[in-house]
């Protein structure tokens, strides 16, 4: 009997990474770095890792000799990167490049070099008219999407052997000690308490556990030098979502109100940004099954 593939997550202690190792761990032998949050996951082995350390970092991959690298790692909020630009470029850009180089001491092991998967997102387009296709041009306008551009770029450059997956923003649970946007969202109406969500941004929001899905089946299928976007097939600013969110489990949607921002100052109150995402390719290759804002809110 062969044994599993070794799958190594950089950001596993984040959102996205943490379902990512949930999902994977019964199927794969499981590695998750974290930064400075360490993360406790049954199954899974968590390691300590900063990506600048390039002698630590070759530790790692040889004693873990994945198959397999995700690069989850990083902020994907706009605002917050927006805000802290340096750390945005480090983490997306820097950071893919820092794991790629110190990979390189996989080289003269005698096994077959992992496949390198990084996921990206939607701002590598400039939101001007949305529904994007992976072929369709890259013209980010915001800092995060910058940044994201440049550790493709790198990665297409670098590696034989990788996977570029640009989603929609993700929504979902998330852990205990880190409640995820529903999380806080479901735990504020519950309070009765009012909240404001920006309403500037048109998303094929999507659920986080069908990303997890569509990765495994990039794992089996292991497609070479190919990128693929992940959304539903619902188009809505974050203030729709949380207010049907808020109707699908019987809240108060006038509880949620929409939020002036800087954006709503210079283009005004109807002016709306789309980042939306075209996954037919996703759906025609690797057979996912992409889903309505309805259907995934009852999955929640």
């Amino acid at each position: 009997m062969m044994a599993p593939k070794a799958v190594l997550i950089f950001g596993g202690s984040g959102f996205l990474g943490s379902h990512l190792a949930l999902r994977l761990r019964d199927e794969f032998k499981v590695y998750l770095t974290y930064h400075s949050r360490p993360i406790l996951i049954p199954g899974v082995t968590a390691i300590p890792v900063e990506l600048k350390k390039e002698a630590w970092l070759k530790r790692v991959f040889y004693s873990t000799s994945p198959d397999v690298i995700i690069y989850a790692s990083g902020s994907n909020d706009p605002i917050w990167s927006e805000a802290n630009p340096k750390d945005t470029e480090r983490m997306h850009a820097v950071g893919p490049a820092d794991v790629l180089n110190a990979a390189d001491i996989l080289n003269g092991a005698d096994i077959q070099q992992p496949k390198f998967i990084y996921l990206s997102n939607c701002y590598t387009f400039d939101g001007s008219r949305g529904n994007y296709h992976e072929t369709d041009t890259l013209l980010p306008s915001t800092v995060l999407g910058k940044a994201k551009v440049a550790g493709e770029n790198f990665i297409r450059g670098k590696s034989l052997n990788y996977c570029l997956v640009r989603s929609s923003p993700l929504f979902g649970r998330g852990l205990a000690s880190r409640p995820s946007f529903f999380d806080q969202l479901r735990m504020q109406l519950d309070a009765g308490q009012r909240i404001e969500v920006p309403h500037q941004e048109l998303h094929s929001f999507a659920p986080v556990a069908g990303l997890c899905d569509m990765i495994v089946k990039i794992i089996h299928t292991n497609p070479k030098k190919g990128a693929f976007h992940y959304g539903g097939l619902t188009r809505v600013t974050l203030y729709e979502l949380a207010r049907a969110f808020a109707r699908r489990y019987k809240f108060d949607p006038e509880l949620i109100i929409q939020k002036t921002s800087a954006s709503t100052a210079k283009y005004g109150d109807s002016h709306l940004w789309d980042y939306s995402l075209n996954s037919t390719l996703s759906v025609q290759t690797l057979k996912i099954q992409p889903l309505l804002l309805e259907e995934s809110l009852d999955l929640i």
